[in-house]
């Protein structure tokens, strides 16, 4: 079976995050569940993948709703993207979608159009306590 366009984002994570807890959602019981849940050092971050150059980022109702509320809570939620043919990954804090009229694409925390800072992609994600 050919493997999503996110599923590639999921293994290009897996292989470059060393030492990264990471646990795969796919849940039918809540919709809007972020599609990875990682761990590193202590540090807890909820991932949505999307692999598309869409307004919105492509996030369902049931995602931005989901995103909004765990970041109300104080969690930690990114959404990874990386379209296929353009192959450039951004990387957006999930505050992005705070806004009741969401409806843009804001700009971007990490953008990588060629080579991918790994490093710098770690410590965005898991920050120091």
């Amino acid at each position: 079976m050919a493997k999503t366009n996110e599923s590639k984002i999921y293994d290009l994570l897996k292989a470059n995050l060393k030492n990264v807890h990471f646990t795969r959602i796919e849940s039918h019981t809540e919709n809007g569940i972020p599609d990875v849940n990682a761990c590193y050092n202590g540090v807890e971050a909820w991932i949505e993948l999307k692999a598309n150059l869409s307004k919105n980022l492509g996030l369902s109702k049931y995602q931005i709703v989901w995103i909004r509320r765990r970041i109300m809570s104080g969690g930690n939620v990114w959404i990874m993207n990386r379209a296929p043919l353009d192959k450039t990954l951004r990387i957006y804090k999930g505050t992005i979608v705070r806004e009741p009229s969401f409806s843009f694409l804001g700009q971007p925390t990490l953008v990588f159009p060629d080579k991918i800072d790994w490093i710098l992609v770690k410590e965005t994600l898991f920050p120091r306590r």
